[in-house]
């Protein structure tokens, strides 16, 4: 992107935050939202019991009322865990039975603290929100300075619009309320390409910023989830684990899809499978209940 560009527009509706780039795109996206996710709720194998982690990352207010049915769909299929819960029931035997599900949001929008916490919140589900420390404002920070980070946020997850993050006062509000306040590198870079010299800083001290903004929150815990940015094998590697991994995070997400049984204890990085609040409600379903096979995690690319 040129550096003469101006900052891009604010987003108003999720289709403006990943439009399709070209036609293969569009494509693609015809046949999987379009066909393929419509078709195939309608016959399946179900699982039964199994734990599955489930991630999305905005909410827009025309969303709201479809996401709620959506939530509550979810809740009549199986049980919303708190992350310590489910370390918990992956590494001892079981503490519930049935099929299970863990939720994470990526990137930390205010349009999650306004529009999806109220709802969430009424529905009993605990969540973790992740977070990147370096584009979280100050509360009541300049309008213009703001847009900036945002804008600088929007480039480095690569999104089409820009789009208002939450501030340190609402992250606290949130931890007070019981949301678990993740990590998410601290610049949204693709860890996989830095050098081996800018991992500590960009994953553990992610955590020690976090943990540093938010110690005075009512006691808040201390910050041991981990979600790589973009998720894909490609964008992680096993410097980068490694180093996840001594920083202390004891869960590790990706955005590779898989489910997990209880009692067989945490993998080196956990599954997630993405949607977003305005997807069609089976196709949600669908992914959130399909059997498939137990979760074995893939060796990395890089």
């Amino acid at each position: 992107m040129s550096t003469c560009e101006g900052p891009a527009p604010t987003a108003t509706s999720a289709a403006q935050m990943t439009p399709p780039a070209n036609l293969r795109e569009r494509a693609k996206g015809l046949a999987l939202r379009g066909v393929l996710d419509r078709v195939r709720p309608l016959a399946y194998r179900r699982t039964a019991e199994t734990i599955r982690c489930l991630t999305f990352h905005y909410l827009f207010p025309e969303e709201r009322e479809h996401a709620t049915r959506l939530f509550a769909a979810l809740k009549r299929e199986g049980d919303f865990i708190s992350t310590a819960e489910l370390l918990a029931t992956l590494d001892g035997p079981a503490r519930r039975l049935g099929r299970l599900f863990h939720l994470s949001i990526d990137d930390g929008f205010e349009n999650i603290a306004s529009q999806a916490h109220p709802l969430l919140r009424a529905q009993g589900i605990p969540y973790a929100l992740m977070v990147c420390p370096t584009f979280v404002p100050e509360p009541g920070s300049d309008e213009a300075a703001g847009a900036g980070a945002f804008d600088a946020f929007r480039r480095n997850a690569r999104y089409a619009r820009s789009l208002p993050l939450a501030d340190w006062g609402t992250l606290a509000r949130l931890a007070r309320e019981g949301v678990e306040i993740g990590a998410h590198t601290l610049t949204h870079r693709q860890v996989s390409s830095l050098a081996a010299g800018e991992l500590p800083a960009e994953i553990a001290g992610c955590r020690a910023e976090i943990e540093r903004r938010l110690s005075a929150a009512d006691g808040h815990p201390a910050c041991t989830s981990f979600a790589w940015p973009f998720g894909r094998l490609t964008s992680m590697s096993e410097a980068a684990l490694a180093v996840a991994a001594s920083a202390g995070y004891r869960a590790i997400f990706s955005s590779v899809r898989g489910s997990m049984l209880p009692g067989r204890g945490v993998p080196r990085y956990l599954p997630r499978h993405h949607f977003e609040p305005g997807w069609p409600i089976r196709s949600v379903v669908y992914y959130a209940t399909r059997a498939e096979r137990s979760f074995v995690p893939p060796p990395l690319v890089h």
